[in-house]
C-alpha cells in the first residue's frame, strides 16, 4: 500500500463521518467535558498535597497532557481498530481483507481511523501550552525539537501496544479483556513514577515501557531526577517509540500470516 492510497482511504472516512455533523461535534464536545472533569479531579487530588513526588500541579499538567495527546494520535489509527478485530476474527470477516491487493495491516488502520480523537488533542493540547507557559521553561530550539520527538514517540509506543493487543486476536480470538488491562496500566502515568513501587516502575519501564510515553520525557524536560534511567538516557525515548511500534507490526503481520480463521 502507498502513501497516497493509503492518505485517498482516511480522506473517504473523514467524508463518510462528516455526513452527520451534530452527532460528531456533540460527540467531540462530551469527551471535552469528560477530560475536562479529570483534570478537576487530579487539581483537586494535588491542591490538597500541594505536591505529589515533589511535582507541582502545572508539572503534573504537563504529565497528563502529554500522555492523553500522544495517546490520541496513536489510538486515532489503533484502539477502534485493533479492538473490532475480535468480532471481525470470531465473524470470519477478516477473511475478506486478505484477498484485497494491500497490506492488510494499513488498510484496517486506514479504514478504523478515529476522528473523535480530535477532543483529546485539543484539550490536551491546551492545557499542555498552558503549563509550558505557567512553568516559564526557557527551553532551547532542542528541547522544542526533542519534545516533537517525544509527541511521535509516544504515540507510536501506544499504538505498538495496542496493535500488539489487536494482534493476540488471531490466535486467542478473544481479546478484550486485554484492553482493560491496558487502560488500568496507562492510568498509572497520570502521575509521576516515583509514588508506585518498585515492581511498578519496573513494569512500566522494562516489560511494557509506557513511562517513556511521558515520565522520563517530561522529567528531563524539567530537570527531575528520574528512576531508574540517567539522564544521558533522555535520548533514547524516541529510539523506544519506533521500536515498539515496529515490534507490534511485524507481530500483527505474523498472526496475520498465520491466520487460518476462527474455527480453523
Amino acid at each position: 500500500m502507498t502513501f497516497r492510497l493509503f492518505g485517498k482511504l482516511v480522506r473517504l472516512l473523514l467524508k463518510e463521518r462528516m455526513e452527520y455533523r451534530g452527532d460528531f461535534i456533540l460527540s467531540i464536545f462530551s469527551q471535552i467535558v469528560a477530560y475536562a472533569g479529570d483534570y478537576i479531579v487530579i487539581w483537586l487530588f494535588i491542591k490538597k498535597f500541594n505536591t505529589i513526588a515533589g511535582w507541582t500541579w502545572p508539572e503534573i499538567a504537563f504529565l497528563y497532557s502529554l500522555g492523553l495527546i500522544t495517546y490520541a494520535l496513536g489510538a486515532s489509527f489503533s484502539f477502534v481498530q485493533m479492538r473490532e478485530l475480535e468480532n471481525q476474527v470470531k465473524q470470519g470477516t477478516f477473511d475478506s481483507l486478505l484477498i484485497k491487493p494491500v497490506n492488510p495491516y494499513f488498510y484496517v488502520i486506514s479504514r478504523g481511523f478515529n476522528l473523535a480523537y480530535i477532543a483529546h488533542i485539543s484539550i490536551s493540547g491546551c492545557v499542555l501550552i498552558w503549563a509550558m507557559i505557567e512553568l516559564n521553561m526557557n527551553w532551547t530550539i532542542s528541547d522544542y525539537l526533542y519534545l516533537i520527538l517525544v509527541i511521535i514517540s509516544g504515540a507510536m509506543i501506544q499504538a505498538g501496544i495496542l496493535t500488539v493487543i489487536g494482534a493476540f486476536s488471531f490466535i486467542w480470538v478473544r481479546t478484550n479483556f486485554m484492553f482493560t488491562l491496558f487502560f488500568r496500566l496507562k492510568d498509572f502515568i497520570s502521575y509521576p513514577l516515583p509514588i508506585f513501587g518498585t515492581f511498578i516502575q519496573i513494569l512500566l519501564t522494562v516489560v511494557i515501557p509506557l513511562a517513556f510515553v511521558n515520565y522520563y520525557p517530561a522529567s528531563y524536560l524539567m530537570s527531575h531526577d528520574t528512576v531508574m534511567l540517567p539522564i544521558w538516557a533522555k535520548w533514547f525515548v524516541p529510539i523506544v517509540g519506533l521500536l515498539c511500534y515496529w515490534a507490534g507490526y511485524r507481530f500483527w503481520m505474523f498472526g496475520a500470516n498465520k491466520y487460518q480463521g476462527a474455527g480453523g
